[in-house]
């Protein structure tokens, strides 16, 4: 018999009662996980294609002291990026990720103190490694600063302890045992920036600065050399000594690895070939 209602019994399988997949209670965890991953994208954690960005604008952060050229470059510029200075002692344990909030960070501190802490030299080196941009100039970078009072340690000298293998020059001894990459070691001279990668986009445009028709920059410059697995992009052909040196070298890691280009001189002095750089780290 029936009963008075009329309906039938559900009958469980055997083993167990009936189970139903419930597709309702999956769509707010959908969603979630969709707003989270266009949350990132839009602050520039991830890249999402065709998803929109908080700011078309490119984020760069300067560490140490822009010259004249440099500034006025970056100023012109801001119609494409929007820019930060900051001294490398302002960094704390936090670096990393403050690092990761720009798109380009460019390492001059060719006028200033050229030390940089034990957390900044290794947070630099996971944003390459992660793939960040990086722009160093001259002998930025050289010291490590260690310590509670600010302690800049002068037995380490150069990029290797504190960068590992990111950057493209390195720092070698030269004939009075003396590294190259000393302040005591900064070269003065005339002369010309020569295109020597005809393909790269950095020197686009550029065969040698300034013309044969213009004076020769004054500039100041150290007697480096390319790291191995580098590029050198353009060199320095002196005019008063017969003597050449490498002018702008670029370092490409390998995977999701980043970009680190050096130049060997003030690059304010070539506005152009710095626009071109940072046209091309975009």
């Amino acid at each position: 018999m029936y009963p008075d209602d009329g309906g039938a019994d559900v009958v469980a399988p055997m083993g167990g009662a009936v189970r139903r997949f419930n597709l309702e209670g999956l769509v707010p965890l959908i969603l979630l996980v969709i707003i989270g991953i266009a949350s990132l994208n839009y602050f520039g954690v991830i890249d999402v294609p065709l998803l929109p960005k908080g700011s078309s604008h490119m984020q760069v952060l300067f560490i140490g002291n822009p010259s004249p050229g440099e500034r006025t470059v970056l100023d012109n510029l801001s119609y494409m990026l929007n820019y930060r200075i900051r001294d490398a002692a302002t960094f704390g344990n936090a670096a990393s990720e403050e690092l990761h909030q720009y798109d380009i960070v460019i390492l001059d501190q060719s006028t200033t103190d050229k030390s940089v802490t034990v957390a900044l030299g290794q947070a630099i080196q996971n944003y390459v490694n992660k793939g960040g941009k990086l722009i160093v100039v001259l002998n930025s970078g050289i010291y490590q600063n260690v310590g509670l009072m600010g302690l800049t340690a002068t037995d380490v000298i150069g990029w290797k302890a504190t960068f590992g293998d990111i950057m493209p020059q390195d720092c070698v001894l030269g004939p009075d045992m003396v590294p190259t990459c000393h302040p005591s070691r900064n070269l003065t001279m005339v002369g010309r920036i020569y295109r020597q990668d005809y393909d790269h986009p950095i020197m686009a445009g550029v065969e040698l600065t300034p013309p044969a028709t213009e004076p020769p920059y004054s500039l100041t410059t150290l007697a480096i050399q390319a790291d191995a697995g580098s590029k050198q992009i353009a060199y320095i052909k002196a005019e008063n000594i017969p003597q050449t040196y490498p002018a702008i070298i670029e370092k490409k890691k390998f995977g999701l690895g980043g970009t680190v280009v050096y130049f060997n001189y003030d690059p304010g002095k070539t506005p152009g070939v710095l626009v071109n750089t940072i046209k091309y780290l975009k």
